[in-house]
């Protein structure tokens, strides 16, 4: 499985539960993560690039956490990317890389929560999206990256989360406090842990009762 996320701790707050007992099962997880979010800080004072340098490195702890493989930062800017060719060939190169036959990302289309989206998130989806199909799976898209031995790769399925029209759940019972755990490795991002611990409960609680699940996370998934 391959994960394209934009922010660090976009991936634990909408599929880690999913993730981390796909890994108890046998799965290995790569992670992208597009912007290393230099601006995420409310301190006027904050120097973006240690911001940036702390946030990644709670990515990395909250992935060790979790049983993922590997984190890769593509450093896009906060606020700032864009759906570039730059951007579709490094998320082709990953796709290709790590051949994931799963791929989770952002809803692009139908974003939750809808028109207040964060910019990144659809752009990001879009650019993810574009990268799986058509240009990681054709010989003459990006065919410099075959001297980088980087060759055509099909993904079989997205799951995109953070999806206002999600018709897949998974119960994330088993996994739910390795997320929550994980996502309190980002201390940057967390003025209260025992707030945010509570309030993710309700929320996973919340959507896994539409479905009779105890605790949820919710997908829209695309066969490809």
């Amino acid at each position: 499985m391959l994960v394209i996320a934009a922010h660090p701790d976009d991936m634990e707050s909408w599929c880690a539960g999913t993730l981390v007992q796909a890994i108890d099962a046998g799965a290995s997880v790569h992670l992208v993560l597009v912007i290393s979010g230099e601006h995420g800080s409310s301190d006027p004072q904050a120097n973006p690039a240690a911001v940036a340098s702390q946030r990644e490195q709670e990515a990395r702890r909250a992935a060790a956490l979790l049983g993922i493989t590997e984190v890769a930062f593509s450093q896009y800017g906060d606020g700032e990317v864009e759906d570039t060719r730059a951007l579709r060939r490094d998320l082709v190169a990953a796709l290709r890389r790590w051949c994931p036959v799963i791929l989770f990302t952002h809803d692009p289309e139908h974003p939750w929560p809808p028109y207040l989206t964060h910019r990144d998130h659809r752009i990001v989806g879009r650019a993810a999206l574009d990268a799986v199909y058509p240009l990681a799976r054709d010989h003459l898209a990006f065919a410099e990256l075959a001297q980088e031995g980087l060759t055509p790769h099909t993904i079989q399925e997205v799951w995109l989360f953070s999806s206002a029209v999600a018709h897949v759940a998974v119960d994330i019972t088993a996994g739910f406090d390795r997320k929550v755990a994980a996502r309190l490795e980002h201390t940057s991002q967390t003025p209260d842990p025992a707030a945010l611990a509570i309030n993710w409960r309700s929320r996973a609680a919340e959507i896994g009762a539409k479905v009779g699940l105890a605790l949820a996370e919710t997908f829209t998934v695309l066969s490809t």
